[in-house]
């Protein structure tokens, strides 16, 4: 790779995993439709409604002990697009679907949309748990600062429903090294060598939060912001393990340079202080 030149958030994504190659699963969501999941081998899945599976081809990654990150989408020229993410934790027989939809908003066509669907895996002797992965307010008024390879970036967790986006010291003394493509990897401006100008360039967007287990979340931020002044964003969807301060996820959705996006990702997190972004009020949503 050339230096300084962005070419995803790749970079740190741990090794594939195939430890669940050969094994089914009965998945029971709440939207009331089983699917059924069979890892057919290291490169393709199959997944569906009984009687409706098609195959796929698919990453999968773990963030935790016996938790499964899995991620694939039938084919990316579809319009409109749709792709899937599964969390399968596999230590609690729990399950949470994320359903992915682009060039379905006919104002944003290439702004993405996702939705969330909560579930239990069937265990082996046939019973299926009550509980449920859900919604938290854990991580609200906390920043963690992620090192993606080729840039850092603040994702400060404001209200359970927004996030903000901000410049670590860690991710100034990147920039003023040199990164001319910061600004594509994070659709924010490239601040100054100055923090203080860094921080007036904080904006709010979406983001949904969900617990797993203790210390482990599933986070998904949009870019509706950027895709508002470009034409094009993202979703991040990363799964978090805060005791080891690493995640991977996915990007989906839309490059700049017009290319369609669902490849996976890690990166790893340290703990800052954003007292002044989060004291900063919101300049898009009332609450």
């Amino acid at each position: 790779m050339k230096p300084n030149e962005f070419e995803g958030m790749a970079v740190f994504r741990p090794p594939l995993v195939y430890e669940l190659t050969g094994r089914k699963f009965t998945l029971v969501f709440d939207d009331g439709f089983d699917r059924n999941l069979f890892f057919k081998d290291r490169r393709t899945l199959s997944f569906g409604k009984p009687g409706e599976e098609k195959d796929y081809s698919y990453d999968c990654l773990k963030a935790a002990d016996r938790c499964y990150y899995v991620n694939f989408e039938y084919d990316m020229s579809l319009r409109p697009r749709l792709a899937y993410t599964l969390v399968l934790d596999l230590e609690t027989s729990l399950v949470t679907m994320a359903l992915s939809r682009l060039h379905t908003n006919p104002k944003i066509p290439r702004m993405p949309y996702v939705d969330f669907i909560f579930g239990a895996i069937v265990r082996e002797d046939g019973t299926v748990p009550t509980v449920r992965h859900g919604y938290t307010a854990d991580l609200v008024q906390t920043s963690i600062d992620w090192n993606y390879g080729v840039f850092d970036i603040a994702h400060v967790y404001t209200t359970e429903r927004y996030y903000r986006v901000s410049f670590s010291p860690r991710g100034l003394v990147r920039v003023r090294r040199g990164n001319p493509d910061i600004g594509k990897a994070t659709g924010q401006p490239t601040p100054s060598s100055s923090p203080k100008p860094a921080q007036q360039d904080v904006y709010e967007d979406h983001a949904t939060f969900i617990k797993i287990r203790d210390n482990v979340y599933l986070v998904n931020l949009l870019e509706t912001q950027l895709a508002l002044r470009s034409g094009h964003g993202n979703s991040l969807l990363v799964l978090m393990d805060l005791d080891e301060m690493h995640d991977v996820g996915r990007s989906f959705g839309t490059s700049g340079a017009g290319g369609e996006e669902n490849y996976t990702f890690g990166a790893f997190g340290v703990r800052h202080d954003a007292s002044e972004v989060l004291a900063k009020k919101s300049g898009w949503y009332i609450r």
